[in-house]
C-alpha cells in the first residue's frame, strides 16, 4: 500500500505576473474548498501562503515592466493538499533564510518591513521545499488537516 496521497482535485492555473491575480487563485482555493468542504480557517491559510510568495515573486522575480508567469498547480482532497508555484523569474530559494525570530523580539515600530512573510508561510505549512529545476523556481507546499 503506498504513502502517496489519494487527491480527488487536480488542477491548475497560469497566472500573470501581476498582483489582479492573486483574486484568481483565491477564488480557485474558495472553490475547492467548498467542493471538498474545507473549514474557512483552512482556506484562509492557505491563501494566506499562496499570497505571500505571489507578491513575492510578482514584486522580485521578474525585472520590473516584464511580462512573466506563474504556473500554478493545486491537488487537494478533503484532508490534505499540495500546491506548487513555478515561475521563470530570477532563481531564489524563499526558505534558505534561517526564521527572523529576533525580529519577533523587537517592538512592532521598530521592526524593518519584510522579513516575516516566509516565516509564517512556513507556520502556516507543514511542509515546503524549494527547487530550481528546467530554468524555473518551483515551490511545493503541502498542508494536512486531521480526519473528521
Amino acid at each position: 500500500m503506498s504513502n502517496e496521497p489519494h487527491y480527488t482535485v487536480d488542477r491548475s492555473l497560469q497566472l500573470r505576473n501581476d498582483m489582479q491575480e492573486l483574486m484568481r487563485l483565491n477564488e480557485e482555493l474558495e472553490a475547492i474548498g467548498a467542493e471538498l468542504d474545507w473549514s474557512p480557517r483552512a482556506v484562509l491559510d492557505l491563501s494566506l501562503a499562496c499570497e505571500e510568495l505571489v507578491v513575492n515573486i510578482v514584486n522580485y522575480g521578474y525585472p520590473v515592466g516584464s511580462e512573466g508567469f506563474i504556473e500554478v498547480g493545486l491537488r487537494a482532497s478533503k484532508d490534505e493538499v499540495e500546491i506548487t508555484l513555478a515561475d521563470r523569474g530570477n532563481p531564489f530559494d524563499p526558505f534558505k533564510d534561517p526564521d527572523p525570530l529576533d525580529l519577533l523580539e523587537m517592538d512592532v515600530d521598530d521592526r524593518p518591513i519584510g522579513g516575516l512573510g516566509i516565516f509564517f508561510v512556513k507556520r502556516l505549512m507543514d511542509e515546503v521545499h524549494y527547487q530550481f529545476a528546467d530554468g524555473m523556481n518551483q515551490v511545493r507546499l503541502r498542508k494536512r488537516w486531521s480526519k473528521q
